[in-house]
């Protein structure tokens, strides 16, 4: 314990019991790791998180953002590092953060997320290097309410690391279907909840202008057969988005 770094690791895991199995090995130099494990997920990903010397909690999934939120109040060390099980750090995190949370004045800092998709780098379709908080001193922060996309909003100084950590969402075809699905229906149900509403032009025109912003304006087709694919996907997500929130303006049954 006392060669490691005064850091809880905030998870959150389901299903990752393989990149569990990947991710907790390189997380040594914090001094604990807590894992919430969403209880209608696979009883495997728990024991592995377990075996590998995690805390977990389990909790069933009701938001991201309220999961997150409960995370952060069984994190237990000053300072919490957040990060998602399918990440995994590009360097030794221990040296480049020993200097960030040695800093008096310091509320928080920032990493670099990369972005992979089906096991290739993904450089543009909007997935270019993105500057993420996610070190924090636990009594400066909270996570908003969010069910998909929370943040962490942190009161005080934030700085910028050099730690960058590649974003492995999406491993497997089935997974990539999975994932659409679940934040498509999450993502409608939070604009319902806001009051928003859908006719037939969102439904008609949003997917494609979704498309052509991510493949032509933020230059997807330069990723290749990858970056059309992902950007296909991404419009496939709004077009289902929109067409649930159409049916429940129209008060169709969604579920």
């Amino acid at each position: 314990m006392s060669d490691t770094l005064p850091i809880s690791v905030l998870l959150l895991a389901r299903d990752e019991g393989p990149a569990l199995e990947a991710l907790l090995p390189r997380l040594a130099f914090a001094r604990e790791v807590v894992v919430v494990w969403d209880a209608n997920g696979d009883a495997a990903t728990r024991a592995i998180a377990e075996r590998l010397g995690a805390r977990v909690h389990s909790r069933a999934l009701d938001g991201f953002g309220a999961q997150r939120r409960f995370a952060l109040e069984q994190c237990r060390e000053p300072w919490v590092l957040w990060i998602d099980a399918d990440e995994l750090p590009a360097q030794p995190p221990g040296p480049l953060l020993a200097p960030l949370i040695a800093s008096p004045d310091l509320a928080g800092a920032t990493i670099t997320r990369r972005g992979f998709f089906l096991g290739r780098r993904i450089r543009y379709c909007g997935w270019q290097s993105e500057r993420l908080v996610r070190l924090f001193r636990r009594d400066r922060a909270r996570f908003d309410d969010a069910a998909v996309h929370e943040q962490v909003h942190v009161e005080g100084r934030i700085a910028r690391s050099e730690l960058a950590f590649d974003h492995h969402s999406y491993r497997s075809w089935d997974a990539c279907v999975d994932k659409l699905r679940r934040y498509a229906g999450a993502g409608a149900a939070k604009a319902w909840q806001e009051g928003r509403r859908a006719g037939a032009l969102d439904v008609a025109l949003r997917p494609p202008l979704r498309f052509a912003r991510q493949y032509l304006l933020q230059l997807g087709f330069l990723d290749g057969g990858y970056g059309a694919v992902l950007c296909a996907l991404a419009a496939a997500q709004v077009a289902l988005k929109y067409a649930e929130l159409w049916a429940r303006t129209r008060g169709v049954p969604v579920r």
